[in-house]
């Protein structure tokens, strides 16, 4: 039998090692101010994360669409300025895939934006589709990946640390996706299922809704979106069935967070730092 003393020669080392990579690898997430463990470096995830945009290009069909493709690209020209300077390395780029129906849009490391063209149908403005965006790039923005991938790192063996594959870390939705892998297809699949958890999703609505009020849209149409998608699901029989509530907060519990921002946000918004616009989405 082990005593107490093999017992802490054991343990103690493991414990200690965490703590010193906790403390060398502490972020601080912006807007939000909090502390965030990072083990992970920003050049190899963003590659790993480009690597998997470019198959997912691949797979996904493009959009045609001039509109929606102007609108989408107008909306990350906006959040990615107001983001520079808690993403400052970022090589931004906005894909419209064409898939009615779906709504859906996720962001990786490294500024890798996708945008499916049924959640564009589903906004009524330009500022709703804002909200979503802008909500996907928190995620970029606070390293939400970076934090669980390090996480992932310090919880497997050494050996199996390499394991964690990229795929099952990066992105994450902060919408309803009614039917992905029959709809979205390939890719798209594995990282719309690795949704953050109700924590990160909510950071992710706090900075996403400062994000677009600082970027010059109205943060009230972020509660306006969420009401009518909460609508819409109802209507539909509700988001269970995919396991959408698994890893999100409710529409209630999102609605009363957000509410509890919106001065803040509004602050920011009537500040008018950028040229505001209210594109109605035709």
């Amino acid at each position: 039998m082990l005593n107490r003393l093999s017992i802490r020669s054991i343990f103690l080392p493991t414990l200690v090692g965490v703590a010193l990579l906790a403390s060398v690898g502490c972020q601080e997430v912006p807007v939000t101010g909090r502390n965030a463990i990072n083990l992970v470096d920003d050049q190899d995830i963003s590659k790993k994360a480009a690597e998997e945009f470019a198959s997912i290009k691949k797979m996904q069909r493009a959009s045609r669409n001039p509109a929606q493709i102007r609108i989408v690209e107008q909306i990350g020209r906006r959040l990615s300025k107001t983001v520079f300077w808690d993403v400052p390395h970022a090589d931004w780029e906005f894909a419209v895939f064409h898939a009615p129906g779906v709504m859906n849009a996720f962001a990786m490391p490294g500024g890798k934006v996708g945008v499916f063209s049924g959640l564009i149908d589903f906004c009524e403005n330009e500022d709703q589709l804002a909200s979503v965006i802008a909500h996907e790039i928190a995620h970029v923005a606070a390293r939400h990946t970076h934090e669980k991938y390090s996480q992932g790192w310090m919880l497997k063996p050494l050996g199996a640390a390499t394991s964690i594959g990229i795929g099952t870390t990066i992105g994450g939705t902060g919408i309803y996706v009614p039917s992905v892998g029959s709809t979205a297809g390939g890719g798209v699949t594995a990282i719309t299922q690795s949704a953050f958890d109700r924590g990160k999703e909510l950071e992710a609505d706090h900075i996403g809704l400062i994000y677009m009020a600082k970027a010059g849209y109205d943060p009230r149409q972020s509660l306006r979106l969420l009401q009518r998608m909460e609508e819409d699901i109802a209507s539909k029989g509700g988001p269970t069935a995919n396991g959408w509530l698994a890893n999100h907060p409710s529409f209630p519990q999102r609605q009363i967070r957000i509410n509890e921002l919106m001065d803040e946000a509004m602050s920011h918004y009537e500040k008018g730092e950028v040229s505001r616009t209210h594109t109605v989405i035709e």
